[in-house]
């Protein structure tokens, strides 16, 4: 995440000159802003895996993971869905990354409640889409993989379920799913009457 540099008396409070180093500001350019990286004070410290980290053999390992801001819980702050993947040789057991959902603690922070929003889910992740497909007013998430994709259904009490195969979109695990957008289809108008 990275937060403008301002002058100290417009940062926001919870911003401090002090919350980034002088190593982590970009060089002054010609619009006069700078930036400042303050992903880790910030509490944005998962860490994206997409193949080997030093090599890549496959274009698969070369695409990178979504991410997708949006407000989960409906309480006005923009949270985080960071999608996450894998790699060839995979992870032992119980050491899969996940994708990670960051709620917004509202003064500049946040807190990974991918586990208790029950978003645990490990393979090679590629997309993420927000939509709320059944219009019950909780925007749901769905997200790619090379495999099969997941739906998932935002319960409006800060979980979510899977709904993939009950929704029919799971895919049959065989594809490279990696994009993805919901369109809402607006019901057709009535007809103008054209008789004078």
């Amino acid at each position: 995440m990275l937060a403008l540099a301002l002058p100290k008396n417009l940062l926001p409070r919870s911003f401090s000159q002090s919350a980034a180093s002088p190593q982590t500001a970009a060089p002054h350019n010609d619009l006069g802003v700078s930036f400042l990286n303050v992903a880790r004070e910030s509490g944005l410290n998962a860490k994206t895996i997409f193949g080997d980290e030093h090599k890549n053999k496959y274009l698969l390992e070369t695409t990178g993971c979504g991410v997708a801001f949006y407000d989960y819980d409906n309480d006005g702050w923009l949270d985080i869905f960071l999608v996450n993947g894998t790699r060839l040789e995979g992870f032992p057991a119980g050491q899969e990354p996940t994708n990670h959902l960051f709620k917004n603690n509202r003064d500049g922070t946040f807190t990974d409640v991918t586990a208790k929003a029950g978003l645990l889910h490990s393979g090679w992740g590629q997309g993420v889409c927000i939509g709320d497909y059944d219009n019950d007013g909780f925007d749901d998430l769905f997200v790619t993989y090379f495999g099969k994709n997941v739906l998932y259904h935002n319960n409006g009490n800060g979980t979510f379920t899977d709904v993939s195969e009950k929704a029919g979109v799971a895919g049959n695990g065989k594809r490279w799913n990696t994009g993805c957008a919901f369109v809402r289809q607006f019901p057709n108008p009535a007809p103008v009457s054209t008789k004078a």
